[in-house]
């Protein structure tokens, strides 16, 4: 269902229920602390709150703590997302 990395195309078809919502670059945790995610990808958020992974894997909606979404996200110093915790995508405090 996902088209590979560097395609330009939806990750859903035009046909897919309108209630959907897909994102391209997420993490999912199942705790509180971000130290190790469940999932990193692309997933297909479903209106009746399972998510799905690639390779049509579903997630139950009461596995997950929570979802950062980082689509779209480029500061400008060019770097994609801000993994460090600290709320800055350069690393400093």
């Amino acid at each position: 269902m996902f088209p590979p990395i560097a395609s330009r195309d939806s990750i859903v078809s035009d046909d897919v229920n309108p209630l959907t919502e897909a994102y391209r670059d997420v993490v999912i945790y199942d705790e509180p602390v971000d130290d190790n995610p469940l999932y990193e990808g692309p997933i297909v958020v479903h209106a009746n709150g399972w998510i799905e992974l690639e390779g049509n894997r579903l997630l139950s909606p009461s596995a997950i703590h929570h979802i950062d979404i980082y689509d779209d996200e480029v500061t400008e110093s060019g770097a994609d997302r801000d993994d460090s915790g600290d709320g800055h995508a350069d690393g400093r405090e």
